[in-house]
């Protein structure tokens, strides 16, 4: 076991104690009393030798004890190494720089997190401090708007949208009216031109005379003429005439109710020398009776105007639905006419143009003006050809 030599705190005497490395305290071999050989700190767990000096082996103990009588009884140590590299090795710079760099750390986070937040938040409008003059003067111009209106007075219910004042020394409340554009104006006087016009069409007496309101009275003479030999001639029974529409600076719509509750629509063209109505239209004339197409089963195209839907009847000739599309046609020339099937290759142009037409209407029927024949010893009278597509629509240009 090593010995070290000391002085002993209570008798200040140099005497050699015997240690080892879990040596906490020795008596004294001069005055008996415990000399504290280590102590150590609970807060840093750190041990510090206490009064030691320089150690010997127990062999060369007492050869060296004359020598260290004569040297001073307290000398300085110098300790080993360099002052710097024992500063950066303390273990309490090690935590004080740990601590700063987690201070830093955070730091760092929270202004990163504040700069994201700001990018992404939406602008708003600085808001006015309570007190200040602006404040102020807003809450003065709505004590006066709510000083206005009582809260008692019981306001009239006027439709949405109209403006409403209270004229000068007036108690009542008056509904302003926007004023009339000069368009609508013009437009609202042509249809109420061709309404009259219309009116004047339906009560004239004969055809004769009616000839002189209708639209190119020349080609249409003889067609009337023929019509009216097969039909009733004289005024046109009606109730009213509705639903004016101008679908075009040229043409107009009107809506003709009769008596006994059908409805026809009747469009009138407005030229230089006034309004005049489409007569092959308003009755759906063609080119022969519709009777008379089917009587003889003409086997010539022929231009008609009729009503046009879907339909799925295939028989005779035309019994091959892989083959042919079905077509309902219905002509209004005559009260109580026939409905006739007509068909055509499915494959075709004209079926395509067909198909066309009806799948852009939202009504189950629509006007076109179709050429149709017979074919070649046609069992009925009731199934035609298709020829030709002329226009949807029973007005011509």
């Amino acid at each position: 076991m090593p010995a070290t030599t000391l002085v002993c705190p209570h008798c200040e005497k140099t005497v050699e104690i015997q240690v080892s490395s879990v040596t906490r305290s020795r008596p004294c071999p001069e005055c008996g009393q415990m000399v504290m050989l280590q102590m150590a700190e609970k807060s840093t767990k750190t041990k510090r030798r206490a009064l030691l000096m320089a150690q010997s082996e127990p062999t060369a103990a007492a050869s060296t004890v004359q020598t260290r009588l004569t040297e001073p009884a307290y000398e300085q140590q110098p300790l080993p190494g360099d002052a710097f590299e024992r500063m950066r090795m303390d273990p309490e710079i090690h935590q004080f720089r740990r601590r700063l760099l987690i201070g830093v750390g955070v730091v760092l986070f929270i202004i990163l997190v504040m700069v994201i937040v700001s990018l992404f938040q939406p602008e708003t409008s600085a808001a006015i401090k309570p007190g200040t003059k602006q404040t102020q003067a807003d809450a003065a111009e709505v004590g006066a708007s709510a000083a206005m209106i009582q809260p008692d007075e019981s306001l009239p219910q006027v439709n949405s949208g109209n403006l409403v004042f209270r004229p000068p020394g007036s108690t009542d409340l008056k509904t302003a009216s926007a004023l009339p554009d000069s368009s609508s104006v013009g437009n609202l006087a042509k249809l109420a031109a061709a309404e009259e016009i219309l009116t004047q069409f339906l009560q004239t007496p004969s055809w004769k005379q009616r000839v002189s309101l209708v639209r190119d009275r020349l080609r249409v003479a003889p067609l009337m003429s023929i019509f009216y030999s097969k039909n009733a001639d004289g005024p046109i029974e009606f109730d009213s005439i509705v639903e004016a529409t101008e679908i075009s600076p040229k043409f107009s719509e009107h809506v003709v109710v009769f008596e006994g509750g059908g409805r026809r629509m009747a469009t009138v063209e407005h030229t230089a020398k006034g309004p005049v109505v489409d007569w092959e239209s308003f009755v759906g004339a063609g080119e022969m009776a519709w009777s008379d197409f089917l009587e003889l089963r003409q086997a010539a195209p022929t231009l008609f105007r009729v009503l046009v839907s879907p339909a799925g009847h295939f028989e005779n000739q035309f019994g091959d639905p892989a083959a042919l599309n079905c077509y309902s046609l219905r002509n209004i020339s005559e009260p109580g006419a026939k409905v006739v099937y007509g068909y055509a290759e499915k494959s075709s142009v004209l079926a395509k143009e067909l198909d066309y037409r009806l799948q852009q209407s939202a009504d189950a029927t629509v006007p076109m003006i179709l050429q149709l024949k017979f074919p070649p010893d046609a069992p009925v009278d009731f199934q035609v050809w298709i020829h030709h597509f002329v226009q949807a629509g029973w007005v011509t240009p």
